[in-house]
Parts: C-alpha cells; sequence; structure tokens
C-alpha cells in the first residue's frame, strides 16, 4: 500500500510540474516583453531584439498548452509581442501575417476575458500598435503614388484609433488623391466637427471638392461657415466667386461690399461687384465698381476689359431703343443717338488700355470690333479681325 500511494504522489507532482512549467512561460513572455518595451522607450533597440524574440518563443508555448490557452493574459501577450513583431518587421510579406496573428489573438483575448482584468492592455494594443502599423503603411503606400493602398491603410487605423484627427486628415487626404472624392469629402466633414489645427485649409478643400462633384449649394454653404469661423478674407472670396458663378449676385452684393469696406486696397472685391452689378442690369454701379479697381490698380487688364464693355453696352441699348422709336419721334431718335455716341466715346478709352493691357485677349478684341461697327469704321474693323484670326493660328 505505502509502494501504491508513493507512485500516485508521483504522477500528481509530475502534472503540477507540467502546469507551473507553463505558467513559467507565460511569465517568461511578460517579463522579456517589458524588458522590450524598456529599452525601446530608451532608444535601445538593438538591446531590446533579444527580449522580443524570447518572448515569441515563450509565448508560443504557453498558448499551446492546454491550461494556459484558456487564460485571457496569454493570448493578450501573444497580441501585444506579436503587434510589436509586426511593427518591427518592414517588409509586407512577413510582416502582414505577424500581424494578422496579433489580431486574431486579441480577440481571443476578448472573449476569454469575461471579467476584463486585461482591458487596459487590450484597448492599448488597439491604440497604439495596430493603429500605427496600419498607419506605416499608409504611409508607404502614400510615398509610393499607391493613393488607393494609403487610403485603405489609413482608414483601417482609424478603426484601431477612431476620431484621431491627423490620421482623418492623412485618410481624406489619400481619398482625394485616389480621385475618391465622396470618401474624401466625408473624412474632411468629421474634421471640421473637431478642433483640428488645419481647419481653415479643410474648409477651403472641402468647398472646392463640393464644387467639383457639382454642388455648388453646399460648397457656398461650407466657404461661408468657415469665413465666419475664421474671419477668413480667401474663404469669403471663395464663397463670393461660387455664388457669382451660380447665378446668385444679388444675394452676395452685401457680402463683396463688407469685404471690399474690410479691404480697400484689394482689386478683386470692387471688380466683383462690377460683375455682381453688371449682371442685375446696375450698369451705373458696375461702372462704379470697375472704375473703383483700376483705380486700386491701374494694370488690371479685366477690369478695363469689363469697364469698357459695361460702357458700350449702355450705348448700345440707347442705340437699340432709338430705332425701336416710330418714325414721327425724329427728335427723341436724334437725341438718343447723340447719347448712344457720348457712351461709345466715353467706352474708347478703355476699350483701348484693355487691348493694349492683354493684346491676346479675345474679349478686349470683340468689344474693341464692336465699337468700329456701330462708328461705321470698317478699316479698323478688318484690322481687327485680322488679330483675331491671327489669335486663332
Amino acid at each position: 500500500m505505502k509502494i501504491k500511494s508513493f507512485i500516485l504522489a508521483a504522477v500528481f507532482s509530475a502534472s503540477s510540474l507540467l502546469v507551473f512549467a507553463q505558467k513559467g512561460e507565460l511569465a517568461s513572455a511578460k517579463s522579456n516583453y517589458e524588458k522590450f518595451v524598456s529599452l525601446k522607450e530608451a532608444n535601445s533597440l538593438m538591446l531590446a531584439l533579444p527580449n522580443i524574440n524570447s518572448a515569441k518563443t515563450a509565448i508560443d508555448k504557453a498558448v499551446l498548452n492546454e491550461k494556459t490557452s484558456i487564460d485571457p493574459a496569454s493570448w493578450t501577450y501573444k497580441a501585444m509581442i506579436y503587434g510589436e513583431l509586426a511593427l518591427l518587421d518592414t517588409v509586407p510579406a512577413t510582416s502582414k501575417p505577424l500581424f494578422d496573428a496579433a489580431l486574431s489573438a486579441h480577440n481571443k483575448a476578448v472573449e476569454l476575458d469575461k471579467a476584463g482584468v486585461n482591458k487596459a492592455n487590450l484597448d492599448n494594443v488597439f491604440d497604439a500598435v495596430f493603429s500605427q502599423y496600419e498607419l506605416n503603411q499608409g504611409v508607404k503606400a502614400y510615398q509610393a503614388n499607391n493613393f488607393e493602398g494609403a487610403y485603405n491603410a489609413f482608414n483601417n487605423a482609424l478603426t484601431y484609433r477612431p476620431g484621431d484627427t491627423t490620421i482623418t486628415y492623412y485618410t481624406g487626404l489619400s481619398a482625394i488623391n485616389a480621385k475618391n472624392y465622396k470618401a474624401g469629402i466625408s473624412k474632411y466633414e468629421d474634421l471640421i466637427k473637431t478642433n483640428f489645427s488645419a481647419n481653415k485649409s479643410i474648409y477651403l478643400d472641402l468647398a472646392r471638392l463640393y464644387s467639383m462633384e457639382g454642388d455648388t449649394a453646399k460648397a457656398i454653404s461650407i466657404a461661408s461657415e468657415g469665413a465666419i469661423k475664421f474671419n477668413d478674407s480667401q474663404l469669403a472670396t471663395m464663397e463670393i466667386e461660387f455664388s457669382l458663378m451660380s447665378g446668385k449676385e444679388k444675394e452676395v452684393i452685401s457680402k463683396i461690399t463688407e469685404q471690399a469696406q474690410k479691404n480697400p486696397t484689394n482689386k478683386t472685391y470692387p471688380y466683383y461687384l462690377g460683375i455682381a452689378y453688371s449682371t442685375i442690369g446696375d450698369n451705373l454701379k458696375a461702372e462704379e465698381s470697375y472704375t473703383k479697381a483700376v483705380e486700386i490698380d491701374p494694370a488690371f487688364a479685366d477690369a478695363y476689359i469689363n469697364l469698357g464693355g459695361v460702357i458700350l453696352n449702355m450705348g448700345i441699348k440707347l442705340f437699340n431703343d432709338a430705332n425701336q422709336l416710330p418714325q414721327n419721334k425724329q427728335k427723341e431718335y436724334d437725341e438718343m443717338i447723340k447719347q448712344a455716341n457720348v457712351q461709345f466715346d466715353r467706352a474708347l478709352p478703355y476699350l483701348e488700355k484693355a487691348n493694349g493691357l492683354d493684346p491676346k485677349s479675345r474679349l478686349a478684341l470683340d468689344n474693341l470690333k464692336t465699337y468700329y461697327i456701330v462708328k461705321r469704321n470698317q478699316a479698323k474693323v478688318d484690322e481687327i479681325n485680322a488679330k483675331i484670326e491671327a489669335l486663332q493660328q
């Protein structure tokens, strides 16, 4: 009986030693991992490498044992160790399997850790390791002009670090470069809801993106929101430009006037006012605005073109109205033709100035040609026609 008892005790002792041995592997993995992290943070990566390799060897044994394989700590450390190994490996073909193993281990740890004992470490793996891995892949892809691959990697990084503004920006930028404008817009829309440091530029880009997608109303709205938020003249100018492009001249006049008052030496605002007033048919205010623009910049060719054009149009209107009068209104006809010629002659210096500043402008030449047509100067008309033909060659 004593011999049988002795044999049973020996068997029990061996089993216990096996469990302790596997728990020792988990302890070894944890110890080596912590040494690796400490040396890595001290910028001693070369010294740290043996520790992470030893940690891998130990954790591989721990997760295979039937006792320690059900311990969530084993899978937690496998996720952390394999995650670090994936970060260290710069070759995608070999780093990806390590990353996938880390992710699988993380999922297993979450499944086993009902009490949440390892939650802090598991959360840290998501935030500091998995996101960094995808971020690194995104940077490599972007630098290689693989913008679609960069977008996918950065977007994956956001699943591990949701709300990170820098990664959101990288994701949006990559999408735009990949011509995936809808995804780019989505990410930039997320950014303007945050305090991202570069949001003024994001508003500018977002307004342009909406314009490119054909949603001018949204482009105007975004530019307006940004202009108010940052008190920014560039965004205000963009709102004005989009409004003029979409036929909202009347609605935007007050905003152009406001910017003109804030920036009295900026020629653009009186020029835009001239366009707005001219479009709604207020030629006198259009002339006044264009005149202000050329006073600020005497070499502003576009303003001279429009200034000469608006005065010329006033003369043409008088001329056309005169020719609509009945024959018994000769006196009124003569007076209106006289007034029309006054406008034509008043326009001439601006028409000539515009042509002198920009000899290749088809519009400047057409305006000048119109003047000589109404003046019945065929020689000048032929001369200008020759210049127009030369531009087309």
